[in-house]
């Protein structure tokens, strides 16, 4: 017997397990399971079989979705609400999961909805392409548009191929990622602009990207780029090369019948979409010329095969399909659904359909055609065109002009004109005669954000004492909404309530409308109409179902009133993961001393999620003994991101210096809370010995011996390694005024500023050089073999070895210079993803950077320099590393050492601002 989800998962690759058996015990470990992590993997098999993986039938794939949806009711955490997008993601066209991804599109949390752009890829439905595609302009975050030009390659959205092409002149990582997209979509728009790429000096993995895209498009004007390549002395580049003339080959003698039928033959429907795409590259007559050959004995597979074409003849086949009455209905409705309708004709052929007077004995293709409206045509067009199929006779019909004015609408973008419609036919169909209409139209009102209709959402979940899973949609929509009219019935509503689902609805509908605005909120704020749960809470506490325990928890941590603290205490060693983490939620939102024992327990908690959300709570309670507690876990959690967010949210203060001294102690200062801590340590050191020091003063201060940091603070993409530097002169003061003495941090600051200088300024040119490496290599080969000598005995007469710095001696020994070639010698080049040292850097300067008659050469192309001034900038760079490296491993130096570090790095840091 299976029990975690990676011996589950093993079990369905080896068809040892089928997808009938393994759903249940999914479920459960996707909800039971000890630790977040545990539980998200179940959640990522759960979404797999919602996109029919394993070869699960539709019932299967239905449960699965319903089983992820119930589950994302349930956490709070971000890591696991981010963990549920991904998980559904994975849901391939699976119509019940669209809905939930939809709304999280919009999401106020760039992380989360970061995720849901990329679920909506995995989702992979035309519905979702231009919400998608809306993420690429250039007021959004990199995060989202790096997220969406992945979805939009993912889902094959021909439809976006246009705005993809755009980005190939932007950052590097952008153009990459659009060419991936272009590629995955298999569309040729780029060829043009992907060749002109190949012509300029791109970075290497933008190349790399623009051979692959051309040779899958079977473009021969990638041909020359290919030989060059396969001729690279990098193994990497070549078999780069290798696999992309492969590509070529393939699409130059593949035709349409062998396409279909390969894709025909591949059971994984996501896999088939894949392999549906390389029909793209060939004429459309050809490709439809076969389908229709093929579709009487494969009509479903044919239907998704030509559907990913996407050319307006494809339009017109499935049209004729679905309005011929001679065809299966359901065939002819998985055409409708099929159709790519951003063409203002394709969208009326489609509302024809919805209103067409054949048989309406199933309306199947109706309902297909107006779900599709919904996807491609703004909301005002469905508001125009499908309003009176609120009175349709088929409560199907009338819940699909629900989901067509969900997918249409984009909540924080409607007018007021058409909200107001919107919500008027949301409104009629909460009234509806038949209880699913009611129940779509319940989540409906929530995912438009629909304010107006909490009244009657309320009315809804009062009166539907006889359907649970409507009354779990009405409390659902009411936590969307998050508003705090007709608070008083929530309450109400909560004490009446006996379904476990519907009553941790309720519970998080009150927490969000209590909460609303409130970023930290403290408990002693709950409305007086709170008290009326406190005879209840006390029983639903010890209640034997974990989902009403958790419920409990969550609306005992709104009202101090209720006494819930010892029974929360107990509820923080339940047997159940859930409700462990809303105990310790609500302990933090109460406060008290009374509780300080309970939540530092809950840091040794088996689920790392838990342990955060104890931390977190101590902080809340803001005791010195309990904050410096907190300190020490975030520096040794393994959750990098959750010590990010704790540290980041710790009140600076001179009680917990010492448990940031021990902190520090124990982070290398690579980790990516070491500055955080350095910032807080900075903060807590002025709060002990307040200055009126302000951020104009202090750039005042670092202008004065680094007049270039005017212009360089204020340039796009510095500001994170400006706040490094600033972080640096502020802990240098606190060190000047007799505050703590250790060197390192500030040096490691002033360091990891000016290491990320050199990568942005030189890492670009020396990809460059490594494109075309064939200068590196001669010119490696000129000073390695007779230049050297000659060159070290220039450089030696102005060299000193040791040096100085204040009271601490550091060695930078010439004969170690030469070893920065070594790899372009061994005909290896660089790798320059992330940033090199200093001394890196500057070893490479003396070689690329400068001209001089015994080999070095100024390949770089940096701004000329004397060949003299241009070393002894090297040389003190170098100093400035090996001053870094000897502090950092805790070497004794005094102030002195400190004060002449400082003068030396802003002077050496401003000539080298000039060579840029």
């Amino acid at each position: 017997m299976q029990t975690d989800a990676d011996s589950i998962l093993r079990a369905l690759e080896q068809k040892k397990l089928g997808p009938d058996d393994a759903l249940p015990a999914l479920a459960r470990l996707a909800n039971e399971a000890p630790a977040v992590a545990l539980r998200l993997d179940a959640c990522r098999v759960l979404g797999a079989l919602a996109g029919r993986a394993f070869g699960a039938s539709w019932e299967v794939a239905e449960r699965s979705a319903f089983a992820l949806l119930e589950i994302a009711r349930a956490p709070d955490a971000l890591e696991e609400r981010v963990g549920l997008l991904r998980a559904m993601g994975r849901g391939f066209r699976n119509l019940w999961l669209m809905p939930y991804v939809h709304r999280r599109l919009y999401d106020e949390d760039e992380v989360v909805a970061a995720a849901a752009i990329s679920a909506a890829g995995g989702l992979a439905f035309p519905a979702l392409e231009g919400a998608i595609a809306s993420f690429l302009d250039d007021d959004q975050s990199e995060r989202r548009r790096l997220a969406a030009i992945s979805a939009l390659g993912r889902m094959g959205a021909e439809s976006a191929a246009t705005k993809l092409v755009a980005l190939l002149g932007k950052s590097a990582p952008e153009a990459k990622a659009a060419l991936s997209a272009l590629t995955e979509i298999r569309s040729r728009a780029g060829v043009g602009a992907a060749l002109d790429l190949l012509t300029r000096d791109a970075p290497r993995e933008v190349v790399v990207a623009a051979v692959r895209y051309l040779s899958e498009v079977g473009e021969p004007g990638v041909l020359p780029t290919l030989r060059r390549l396969a001729r690279n002395d990098d193994p990497e580049l070549r078999i780069a090369a290798r696999l992309a003339a492969l590509a070529l080959e393939a699409e130059k003698k593949s035709t349409a019948d062998e396409r279909i039928l390969g894709a025909l033959t591949e059971s994984d429907r996501a896999v088939r979409a894949s392999l549906a795409r390389r029909l793209r590259t060939l004429p459309v007559a050809a490709v439809l010329e076969q389908a229709e050959l093929l579709f009487l004995d494969e009509p479903h597979g044919v239907i998704q095969i030509v559907s990913e074409v996407r050319a307006p003849e494809v339009t017109r086949l499935l049209l004729r399909i679905a309005r011929d009455e001679s065809i299966d209905l359901a065939i002819r409705a998985r055409a409708v659904g099929s159709i790519e309708a951003d063409e203002e004709w394709e969208r009326e052929a489609l509302v024809a359909l919805v209103k067409s007077d054949a048989p309406r004995a199933d309306p199947a293709v109706r309902v297909a055609a107006a779900r599709t409206i919904g996807a491609f045509a703004p909301l005002t067009f469905v508001l125009d065109h499908l309003s009176e199929l609120a009175e349709d006779s088929a409560a199907i019909v009338r819940a699909a002009l629900l989901w067509a004015m969900q997918l249409a609408a984009r909540p924080d973008e409607m007018a007021a004109p058409e909200r107001k419609r919107a919500e008027a036919i949301v409104r009629r169909l909460l009234a509806d005669d038949d209880v699913l209409v009611r129940r779509r139209a319940a989540y409906v009102a929530g995912n438009l954000d629909a304010a107006a209709l909490v009244p009657d959402l309320v009315e809804l979940a009062r009166r539907e004492n006889d359907h649970a899973n409507l009354r779990v949609a009405a409390f659902v929509a009411l936590g969307e909404i998050a508003s705090p009219a007709r608070f008083a019935d929530l309450v109400f509503l909560w004490n009446r309530e006996t379904d476990a689902h519907a009553l941790a609805a309720t519970s998080r509908a009150i927490e969000r409308s209590l909460l609303q605005g409130d970023d930290n909120p403290r408990s002693s704020e709950a409305p007086q109409s709170l008290t009326r749960v406190h005879d209840r809470l006390k029983k639903l506490l010890a209640d034997d179902d974990a989902i009403i325990r958790a419920a409990a928890a969550r609306v005992a941590g709104l009202s101090p009133g209720a006494n819930a603290g010892p029974a929360l205490a107990k509820l923080v060693e339940d047997v159940a993961p859930r409700v462990r983490e809303q105990a310790v939620i609500a302990l933090g939102r109460l406060g008290g001393v009374e509780h300080e024992d309970a939540l530092l327990g809950a840091l040794d908690d088996a689920d790392p999620a838990i342990q955060a959300r104890a931390a977190e709570a101590l902080l809340q309670l803001g005791l010195p003994d309990a904050t410096m507690r907190v300190v020490d876990f975030v520096s040794r959690t393994q959750d990098r991101t959750a010590a990010l967010r704790l540290t980041l949210a710790i009140a600076p203060s001179d009680a917990i210096l010492p448990a940031l001294s021990d902190a520090l102690g124990r982070v290398r200062d690579d980790d990516p809370i070491y500055e955080a801590l350095l910032a807080l340590k900075v903060s807590a050191l002025e709060a002990s010995r307040p200055t009126s020091v302000t951020s104009t003063d202090l750039d005042s201060t670092i202008a004065a011996l680094f007049p270039m940091w005017t212009k360089l603070s204020a340039a796009r993409g510095f500001a994170p390694l400006a706040k490094s530097l600033r972080t640096a002169e502020m802990l240098y003061g606190s060190i000047a005024r007799g505050g703590d003495e250790d060197l390192a941090a500030a040096i490691v600051l002033w360091m990891k500023c000016l290491e990320g200088y050199l990568h942005a300024w030189l890492a670009p040119r020396l990809r460059t050089l490594q494109l075309s490496p064939h200068t590196l290599w001669d010119l490696t080969d000129k000073i390695m073999s007779s230049g050297w000598p000659a060159y070290q005995r220039w450089l030696s007469d102005r060299w000193s070895d040791p040096v100085a710095v204040g009271s601490l001696s550091v060695e930078v020994p010439l004969r170690s210079v030469p070893s920065v070639l070594r790899e372009f010698q061994e005909r290896r080049l660089k790798s320059i993803d992330s940033p090199a040292s200093v001394t890196e850097w500057s070893r490479l300067m003396l070689f690329l950077a400068f001209d001089h008659p015994t080999g070095a050469k100024n390949i770089l192309k940096v701004t000329a320099t004397e060949p003299e001034r241009g070393v002894r900038l090297a040389h003190r760079l170098m100093v400035l590393a090996q001053v870094r490296n000897a502090v950092t491993h805790r070497s004794v130096a005094g102030a002195s050492t400190l004060e002449e570090f400082r003068r030396a790095y802003y002077g050496a840091f401003e000539d080298l601002c000039a060579l840029a």
